[in-house]
């Protein structure tokens, strides 16, 4: 079987694991055409019918972008998303395929886009709490284009940049739903391991200097990509969300982070009983404004994810520009939403519920990169025990 084609027949049935009687519904982009073609066809073959596609056009959206008002760019259908919202009341699992574009919104006017992205956060309100509560299936995959490969350090072609994910997504493997089992089960029991610990605050320090101490939930819970299906392809993490009051110190970005479309890169988040009081950045400091005055829960932090330095991802020693690879190449921590899954009960509370629990609420969950050769995470226990989580990057195997 061709891989493409391999990987898109993955897709549907290893990481959304669907069957005919579910409706699918296809996010991407007019560069990736051909290979939404293939993710019909394989959808079809298993006997999926109902089949909803939102294709953007991002030529299109940039001509707007460039030489409309902020009022004709929202009404106009190019940036109309609110059929997430739609088919998330309808039921409908959710594919989305990222393509990223790195520096292709460059000219437009940074406030601007900060606006429209938040327009855009706005208007899928509904689609993000059905699936916060975990009652959409849904997952997020990358697809090559020219434009893409030809931005990456290490890439030639959009050629080369397949057999990467191809590698890196296990499709050259003969059965790639069973090598991905093998591999969530070795993440499942560092998750465990790490909720069993009860933790009271996570310390970090490396030579970029960032020092920052996460409080967790008492009642939190480490996650891995274990579930109903698998969300992010790849994946590399155990992730929770942290007590979004408990947060302090600084934190320095090691990798640079592409957001809608924009760089951010080379910035710092400082820290104060959660919030964030003070950043900047080298590059994009306006996008960076942007997503943290989103609205007040932007202002905290919703994510904290643990992942080996030396993961399959970080040893191609390539950066990706893509917020789905680059984050498991890395820990790192998100600006944003908190997760309903990671605190006990969680599932079943409100948002008031959540909050008063720790659990952040914000339009946003924007994911950027800490990990370094040299980070070292320590764990203090909640019964006053400190222990070393990870050392020169990496997990310390129990």
């Amino acid at each position: 079987m061709d891989k493409k084609r391999k990987y898109a027949k993955f897709l549907i049935e290893g990481c959304l694991k669907l069957t005919k009687k579910d409706k699918l519904f296809i996010i991407g982009s007019t560069l990736i055409k051909d290979f939404i073609t293939l993710v019909i066809e394989e959808a079809q073959k298993i006997g999926i019918n109902d089949i909803e596609t939102l294709i953007s056009d991002p030529e299109k959206e940039k001509e707007l972008l460039l030489n409309e008002t902020y009022e004709n760019i929202i009404k106009s259908p190019y940036f109309d998303i609110s059929k997430y919202n739609t088919l998330a009341k309808k039921g409908y699992a959710f594919l989305n395929l990222s393509s990223p574009l790195p520096n292709y919104f460059n000219g437009v006017d940074k406030e601007l886009l900060a606006k429209v992205n938040k327009f855009k956060a706005e208007s899928i309100k509904i689609y993000r709490e059905y699936q916060n509560k975990g009652l959409v299936k849904w997952n997020i995959s990358a697809v090559p284009n020219e434009i893409w490969a030809n931005d990456i350090e290490g890439v030639n072609t959009t050629d080369e940049l397949w057999e990467l994910i191809f590698k890196i997504c296990l499709i050259n493997e003969d059965d790639p739903v069973l090598a991905w089992t093998n591999k969530i089960k070795k993440l499942e029991n560092r998750a465990n391991y790490l909720t069993n610990l009860k933790i009271d605050k996570l310390i970090y320090h490396n030579s970029l200097g960032t020092n920052l101490e996460i409080g967790l939930p008492k009642n939190y819970l480490f996650k891995s990509a274990e579930g109903t299906n698998l969300v992010n392809m790849p994946t590399e993490e155990v992730f929770t969300s942290p007590d979004y009051k408990r947060v302090n110190g600084i934190v320095y970005s090691s990798k640079i982070l592409v957001y809608q479309n924009s760089i951010i890169s080379d910035f710092y988040l400082k820290f104060k009983d959660g919030k964030i009081i003070d950043y900047d950045a080298k590059i994009g400091k306006n996008i960076l404004k942007g997503i943290i005055e989103t609205d007040e829960g932007s202002h905290f932090l919703g994510e904290v994810a643990i992942v080996d330095y030396n993961s399959p991802i970080s040893s191609t020693n390539i950066i990706f520009k893509n917020t789905l690879y680059d984050e498991n190449a890395s820990c790192h921590l998100a600006i944003g939403m908190g997760f309903n899954e990671c605190l006990v009960n969680g599932l079943s509370m409100n948002n008031e519920e959540l909050q008063a629990s720790g659990i952040n609420y914000s339009l946003e969950h924007v994911d950027f990169f800490i990990g370094t050769s040299d980070l070292e995470i320590k764990a203090v226990l909640q019964n006053g025990t400190t222990l070393d989580i990870m050392k020169k990057g990496n997990f310390m195997e129990v």
